[in-house]
């Protein structure tokens, strides 16, 4: 269960510091890079969705964590991203809650060794697609 952001901050899981915007430009263009040199150049089947979700969870935290670096703040769980869009960002809760089942199935897939199917996968590909756009969008307008 996502906790407050102030919990977060009390528990030492993010750290407060100076807004880094070189630090957020770097994370947004890793997320970009990894969309063009990872996510498109492989077909999503069976074998290869586990692999392509992974990379799509990663290229969503990377531009969710740009947005912590322009206030300065730095996660050290996964958690933190999802309690930072309730309390920061303007975003529907649909899209947080979709983003925090797929941290969830991330975890899993990572920890517990369960497997992503295609249509999963495909799924997870759609959102990025939907998204990605709101996040740089916000990015956008907090720099």
């Amino acid at each position: 269960m996502i906790k407050e952001f102030q919990y977060y901050i009390n528990n030492n899981l993010v750290r407060k510091g100076s807004p880094d915007k070189i630090e957020a430009e770097a994370l947004i263009k890793k997320a970009e890079g990894r969309i063009k040199f990872s996510i498109k150049t492989r077909e999503i089947n069976e074998n290869t969705a586990p692999y392509i979700f992974e990379d799509i969870y990663e290229c969503l935290r990377e531009a969710s964590q740009s947005l912590m670096s322009l206030k300065g703040y730095k996660p050290y769980s996964h958690e933190v991203i999802i309690s930072f869009f309730k309390k920061f960002c303007n975003f529907e809760e649909q899209d947080v809650d979709t983003f925090n089942r797929y941290r969830i199935l991330r975890n899993k897939t990572i920890y517990r060794g369960e497997r992503v199917s295609s249509e999963k996968c495909k799924e997870a590909l759609n959102f990025l697609v939907i998204f990605l756009p709101k996040i740089k969008k916000e990015f956008i307008l907090q720099i």
